[in-house]
């Protein structure tokens, strides 16, 4: 049986981070928590599969920029919400893979957790697509 995958979660709303933790249980993956001035040492240290980062989050954009300076940089998905159509523009210039809206992330969370970025590239539950 192989490793279970592990998920760095920069969630600092800790009622949506129990959700995602939830989901990550369900999947069978691994979710480690960081703050977001501690996340990219904490991702030197793990090495995760995937990050998932609020948007909201205090520092969040550079917080996108020192997680992908990282050798290797980890993937990393953003998510936003849908009204901040800036916020999505800029994390994506910082690095960010990818950008969702709160609501089109939270479709796709157990893709994400199971599949990373390769879940982006099938329909989300309900047809939605990215």
């Amino acid at each position: 049986m192989s490793e279970p995958r592990t998920v760095l979660a920069v969630i600092p709303d800790l009622y949506f981070a129990v959700k995602v933790a939830a989901t990550a249980r369900a999947c069978g993956v691994t979710l480690a928590s960081a703050a977001p001035r501690n996340a990219a040492a904490h991702a030197a240290r793990i090495r995760p599969a995937l990050v998932l980062l609020d948007l909201h989050a205090a520092d969040a954009l550079a917080t996108v920029s020192a997680l992908k300076s990282l050798t290797p940089a980890p993937p990393l998905v953003g998510f936003f919400s849908h009204v901040e159509t800036a916020l999505r523009d800029s994390a994506l210039a910082a690095g960010a893979d990818a950008v969702l809206a709160r609501s089109q992330f939270t479709h796709r969370l157990a893709g994400l957790l199971a599949r990373g970025l390769d879940a982006l590239t099938e329909p989300a539950p309900g047809g939605l697509l990215p």
